[in-house]
């Protein structure tokens, strides 16, 4: 009985050149998979002429999808079906990871640039907030606060006089930009490489604005603007440390020196020597 029922269900021996139902007369039980694989390709192509819908690539990757289509039946028709598999191994998956990560690496980008916008909106509300709520002059804590401090600064200073102590000033210092020198930035690839760049008053708009990118990114600001770059002597524990080159932007309505291996900003004052 046993092998009645497995012989019904054709359970014994080889496929040979046996048919499953609903696939084309003459494809073996072997190619079936290979048929549902290209079926899942096509179904990929389709998703992922969806990703770029809106884009200047969205006709090209459809008129892809519309041909691989062509060509699965054409080759399951004439019964061709590793052909098929072999097509697919040589085109369509390189095509479908290319542009997948073109896509991923695209939106993740935006996403990133919308996050930064994001932080910069909620850091402006909090900012306006403070300045139109917290610390205006006319309000009697603010007074009663200001009013501490001058007496505490009074008494502070009263007692340096006493002692003969020198108050050390806080000053922005001045530097001058250079127009010629470029400097050298990393910046991280897709795949986690590092890519050598670089940075001066006289690159080009678009290595200007890959700039701005990577700070925004590095330091979570936005609206800012690159000026060039500047001979400054780095505040250090050093008692004499030497001049570097630095980048300088503009940003929030004052121009700033950035120190990129530890992300920090130094207010300035900038001039251009005369040529």
């Amino acid at each position: 009985m046993t092998n009645f029922w497995r012989s019904l269900f054709g359970l014994n021996g080889a496929a040979g050149d046996r048919t499953v139902v609903g696939t084309p007369e003459g494809i073996e039980v072997k190619d079936v998979h290979y048929i549902k694989d290209s079926k899942k390709r096509l179904t990929a192509l389709q998703e992922l002429h969806n990703r770029y819908s809106g884009t200047l690539h969205a006709d090209k990757i459809e008129a892809v999808y519309h041909k691989t289509k062509e060509i699965h039946s054409y080759l399951i028709d004439r019964r061709r079906v590793h052909e098929l598999e072999l097509f697919h191994l040589q085109h369509t998956d390189h095509f479908l990871n290319t542009f997948t990560v073109i896509i991923d690496a695209h939106q993740q980008h935006y996403a990133k640039a919308a996050a930064l916008k994001r932080a910069a909106a909620r850091a402006d509300g909090i900012i306006r907030k403070v300045a139109s709520v917290t610390f205006r002059k006319d309000r009697k804590e603010v007074k009663a606060a200001l009013q501490a401090n001058r007496e505490t600064s009074e008494r502070a200073f009263a007692d340096l006089n006493e002692a003969k102590l020198e108050v050390p000033g806080l000053t922005i210092p001045q530097i001058s930009i250079n127009t010629y020198s470029k400097i050298v930035y990393l910046r991280e690839n897709i795949s986690g490489g590092l890519v050598s760049n670089e940075i001066g008053f006289t690159s080009s708009p678009e290595e200007k604005e890959a700039f701005i990118d990577y700070v925004s990114e590095r330091f979570g600001i936005d609206s800012l603007a690159y000026l060039g770059n500047a001979m400054v002597f780095i505040p250090t524990h050093n008692t004499s440390p030497p001049a570097e080159m630095i980048p300088v932007i503009h940003w929030n309505g004052s121009p700033y020196a950035l120190i990129l291996e530890d992300c920090h900003l130094f207010p300035v004052r900038t001039y251009r020597k005369s040529r």
